[in-house]
Order: structure tokens, then sequence, then C-alpha cells
């Protein structure tokens, strides 16, 4: 920094040193102006030593002669003195060449201003550093001392140095998404990745900025997704997310989804739009919505098959009942009544068979139409809410509509209607003990359990077929010998009802898909004709089935935990049906603690019972 020095020639300087006025001065002035210049001293004085921006002066050779407390402290010095006449400037910077540059410029413009370079501190850590700096020359024009200012930007480069980056990262990932990134004025490109390109088969040196999106549209939506984009421009209400036929420059059809935003780019509102290439997936869901339709044609003829013959072994499965029932009484008491009344009972025995097969067979089709019927229930809700969503459905509409539904519901076995309150308890114990009735001919032990009045609304024909078909998948489950644990408890809200057998188990992998409905556990050669409730009677699914559906259209849910036995890990593994003939088991402890399945049923609570009323 340049200074101000009084010299003998000047005025101020004379009076001073001969202490004498000068001619025609009031002493008073001039004592008025030293004052005067005493406090403008004083003030850039202070302005000097306080300022944030170290300010320094060097001479002709580079030398610091002058700097401020600011300048030191941003080179790691804690005093000017430090630096003042024994540091050449070029030992501050990192780069030599960055100096030699400053000077350079320097000569030819006089100042520099905002001049950024790395510098040394005295610890030699590297910082960032700013300069203004001003070449000042004597009456010859010879350099004669350079002044100015410097300001640490190292936290701001490592800002701008970090945003860099990030843009970089950001770059790449957009550059080298498998999505189609564009950013869209109007309908017009501004912006778009490479995969764009890929995606429409243009070449890559072609120019596609400036150009109309609706290029890529194929004529079978061009006027939906011009219809979108205008309603995005009037700001009104659009889909997020939408789908359209595309055309490639090659005239192939793609199939594209379309994830829009609103953004600002450039300084004024634009649209980024994220183009996914879903045309496989579009294939796959055509051939397997073609397989699905000639699965289900399939399935509906070969359903039809099944219940056409059903009922077509009635008529002559009675005729033949009757036929040996008859000849059974004709030859009661007489010669061939002893041998072949044998035969007669194994007719009769695997008639009723028959008769119990053609039952199961329709059973299985009502279940199969109550689950059907419930989907469409389910479908016919589902579009009609999207129709709600274009426009208010005239009333006409909804009275059609409700009786689509009414018609639907008569193929559905429950009603919501029946729903009234049931205390669990009760109700479950009685539904135990006719079970205990139907199995009497089996060696199992009951325990049931739970508090006494907890209450679910509930149909009551609903809660007693899951129940019975729960505990019935238990009793057919566990050997003889064995115990089935029948529990109920009150949790957040919800009545739990807990069926535990301690038999044969599940494996994980028939856990995946038993609750699927007509899930057969068993291989196909292991079955053998049994009566219900009989060890391994069951097999076929259609109570779980049944209660699955009732789950879905009545709100309640319905899980299962397993462990396959430990000692028949798999489904080709038998167990003898009774604990006592068991090689591995000698207790009834053994046989508990070696597989064991539950079944849980979750209710929603009702309103609580008073034990007083009543």
């Amino acid at each position: 920094m340049r200074e101000e020095r009084t010299t003998p020639d000047s005025p101020i300087g004379a009076a001073a040193e001969t202490g004498s006025c000068i001619p025609g001065e009031p002493v008073a002035e001039l004592k008025e102006l030293e004052a005067h210049l005493k406090e403008t001293e004083e003030k850039y004085k202070n302005i000097f030593e306080n300022a944030m921006e170290g300010i320094f002066q060097t001479d002709r050779e580079g030398y610091f002669t002058q700097a401020n407390p600011s300048f030191a402290r941003i080179h790691g010095y804690d005093s000017p003195k430090k630096i003042l006449g024994v540091m050449h400037a070029r030992e501050l910077f990192v780069d030599p060449a960055d100096h030699s540059r400053l000077i350079d410029l320097l000569f030819k413009s006089g100042s520099v201003r905002n001049y950024e370079t790395q510098m040394l501190t005295r610890d030699k850590t590297v910082h960032w550093v700013s300069s203004n700096v001003m070449l000042f020359r004597d009456e010859k024009g010879r350099a004669a001392s350079y002044e100015g200012t410097m300001l640490d930007i190292t936290e701001r480069k490592k800002v701008e140095q970090a945003l860099l980056e990030s843009e970089e990262r950001y770059r790449t990932a957009i550059e080298n998404s498998n999505d189609a990134i564009i950013i869209l004025r109007e309908d017009i490109y501004q912006y778009a990745n490479k995969r764009l390109k890929e995606m429409f088969k243009y070449d890559p040196s072609e120019e596609i900025i400036g150009k109309s999106m609706k290029q890529t549209v194929h004529p079978d939506d061009l006027e939906m997704v011009t219809d979108i984009m205008g309603k995005r421009q009037r700001g009104e209400p659009v889909p997020s997310r939408y789908e359209f036929k595309g055309l490639t420059r090659t005239g192939e059809i793609i199939y594209v989804e379309v994830s829009a935003a609103n953004i600002t780019y450039r300084g004024s509102s634009v649209y980024l739009l994220y183009l996914r290439d879903i045309t496989e997936r579009k294939q796959a869901e055509a051939a397997l919505m073609k397989s699905h339709k000639e699965l289900e044609q399939l399935n509906k003829a070969k359903t039809k098959a099944v219940n056409h013959i059903s009922h077509e072994l009635k008529t002559p499965l009675s005729v033949i009942q009757g036929s040996i029932r008859l000849l059974k009484r004709k030859l009661m008491g007489t010669e061939l009544s002893s041998s072949l009344t044998p035969i007669i009972d194994a007719l009769e025995r695997n008639t009723e068979r028959l008769f119990s097969i053609s039952w199961e067979t329709d059973e299985i089709f009502n279940v199969s139409q109550e689950v059907e019927a419930g989907i469409l229930l389910n479908e016919l809700d589902r579009l009609f809410e999207r129709m709600q969503n274009l426009a208010q459905a005239p009333e006409a509409i909804r009275t059609y509509w409700e009786a689509l539904k009414e018609w639907t519901s008569k193929s559905l076995s429950g009603s919501m209607a029946s729903f009234q309150p049931i205390e669990v308890y009760p109700s479950v114990s009685s539904i135990v003990e006719k079970i205990k009735g139907a199995a009497g001919h089996r060696s199992i032990r009951f325990n049931v359990a739970g508090p006494k009045h907890a209450s679910i609304d509930m149909d009551p024909v609903i809660l007693r077929e899951v129940t019975e078909g729960i505990v019935k998948n238990a009793v057919e489950n566990t050997p003889d010998g064995g115990v089935i644990d029948v529990t109920m408890e009150e949790r957040d809200g919800c009545v739990l009802l807990h069926v535990k057998d301690y038999g044969v188990g599940i494996t994980e992998e028939n856990q995946k898909f038993l609750l699927d409905g007509l899930f057969h556990t068993k291989e196909t050669e292991l079955y053998s004709t049994k009566k219900p409730y009989d060890f391994g009677a069951g097999g076929k699914g259609l109570d779980l089935l049944r209660i699955k559906y009732y789950a879905q259209r009545y709100g309640f849910d319905i899980s299962l935990e397993s462990t396959r036995c430990i000692h028949i890990p798999t489904d080709s593994d038998l167990c003898p049906g009774d604990i006592s003939n068991c090689k591995f088991c000698k207790t009834v402890d053994d046989c508990v603690e070696a597989g064991t399945t539950t079944f849980t049923v979750t209710f929603r609570a009702g309103k609580k019972t008073d034990p007083s009323d009543g």
C-alpha cells in the first residue's frame, strides 16, 4: 500500500519544519487541516488493520513491503512482520508459473481482478486464493510496486468441486441410464440422453434437439399423447405415468411407459420425462393373456365336463344302488347268501364311495363358482371406480350396476346381511364337541381355551364352516394318541382363533401353496379311500379353499405356521397314524416335539358382551 509522505516542498511540510505560518493563512485553520489529516490517516489505518481481505504491497522486485493482519492470517502467519522484507511473492504460489502469468497480465493491462490460484500457507498447506492486483509505475514507466488484496476462497472451491463431481455423477448416470431421459418445452426436445436415440433407432450423429416428440408417437396414440401434453401446458390434472405406442425411425412399433414431472430449466417451466421401453413386457403380457384365456377355456370345458359327468353318474348309481339292495334282500336266507354277501357288501361300499366322489365333485364345482363370483364382484367394483374417475355415473347406470352385482351375489354363500354378534368361545366349543362326535372312532385329545366373552360380528354359518374346516384338517393330520389345541385370544382389536395339531406337519415347499386351494400335500400314489376324520383322509384342500375365499370376501385373515415331523421329512414318508405304532416315538410327548401345524384365523373384534347381561 502506498504511503503519502509530507515533504519540505509542500505547504504543510514547510510549516512543520520552520514552525511558522503560511503567509496569509491563519494558524487556527492550519491546525484544523492537520487534525483532519490525522483523522483521515487513522481511519484508513483502521480499515487497513481490520479489513477481512488481505491487503499487501510489494516492491518492484516482488518482496513484500506492506501487509495487513488478514493477509498474514490467510497464509498462516501470526503477524505481518514475519513476511515484510524477507518473503518474495513467488514463494506463496504452488505453481511458480501462476506467478509469472500474473506479472505478464499486469504488464499488459495494469490490473488483474479475481485471479484465482493455489497458494501455500506457512505449514505448506495448499489453499485457494482470489487476488485483485494493480501495477504502479514510476515517472519513467518502469514497475515501481504492486498493490492489491487477497481473499481465501478454499471453502468455495471445495463446494464448487463437490458440485462439479455431483454434476458429473448425475451426467454419467443420465447418459448411461436404461431409460430415455428428455426435457420438453411444449412438445419440443430441449435435451435427450443417448438412450432416446437407441430406443427409437436414430443415428447417433443425428441432431434431435429442436424437433417434436410427436414424431416418435404412433398415429394410434397421437391424439391421446397430444391431449395429455395440452392439458399439462394448461395446468390441468394429468396422469404422472402413462403408456403409448411408439414408432421408431425405421418404422417399428414399440411400447413406451412415460413418467413425467414439471421442472424449471434455463429459467422457464419445462417437462422432465422418463421413457421406458416396455415392448418385451407387453409382448410377454399378451402371450400370457393368450395362454391364460386358452387355459381358462380349457378349465371351463373341464369343469363343465366333470360337472356333467357327476350329474350323469347320479342316475345310474341310484339304479345300481337300488338293485344291489333289492338283490341283497332277495338273497337273504337263501343258499347263495353266505357266499355272495361279501361281494354285495363290497358293491355297496364302492357305490357309496362313488356317490361320495360325486358329492365332492359338486362341492368343488360350487366352491369354484363362489370364488369366480367373488373375483367378478371385485372386478366390477374396480371397474365402476375407474368409470367414476371419468365422470359421475348416471342414476340409471348405477341401478343396472347394483342389479348386476345382486345377480352375481346369488352364487355366493353367506351374507353380510346375516352378520350378528357372536361370542366366539361358546360357539367354537360347541363346534369342537360336534367334531369329537364325528371323529369318535379316533383317539385324539382336544384342549379348548380362551376368553369366555370375546365377541366378533360374523355370519354364524361362516364361523361354523371355518372352524369345522381347520379342526377337521387338524384331526386328519394327527395320529391316534395325539393332541389338538383350540385356543382363542384377544389382541390389538382382534379375536384370534388358533388350531394347533401335533401331527405330521407340512413341508416348507408345500406351505407356499397350501392356501391356494385344491392343493394335494400327499404324493398321488399314496392316497387311499378313507372316511372323513380318518387319519390321512384329507388332501383335496377344498375346506382351505373355501376358508381363504371367505377371508378375502369378509375381511378376516388366515395364516399358518408348520414344522414337518422330523422323522418323516418328505411327502413320500408315511406316518403309521398311531403313536403307539411309531418306531421313533415312545410317548405322546415325543410326537408332540417332532412336528406341528398351527392355523390362525384373525377376526376383527366386535362389541364386548357384558357377562352380567342376560
